[in-house]
């Protein structure tokens, strides 16, 4: 999604950071070879994925599921925040 959002904002003559600040919503070992550095979100996928397939269960068995639930993420910042135009 990162990808193909840089080459859409690409087609549309937009540059990343000095029109639009872009964050991933995963870090990605190819982010390395980025310049602007990257700005994403590290969060652990299991314990969200756990929650996801006990609520799609609960869901297929007619029981109504709307705990919330939290997981800890943690912003890696990047140059690929820019600041904000006026």
């Amino acid at each position: 999604m990162f990808v193909a959002t840089q080459q859409f904002l690409v087609m549309k003559k937009l540059t990343v950071p000095g029109d639009v600040s872009l964050v991933s919503m995963e870090s990605d070992p190819a982010f390395d070879w980025c310049h602007p550095t990257i700005a994403s979100i590290h969060w652990a996928h299991r314990p969200v994925m756990r929650r996801v397939v006990g609520w799609a269960n609960n869901v297929a068995s007619g029981k109504i599921d709307r705990r919330e639930t939290h997981t800890l993420a943690e912003f890696i910042d990047g140059g690929s925040i820019g600041p904000a135009k006026r």
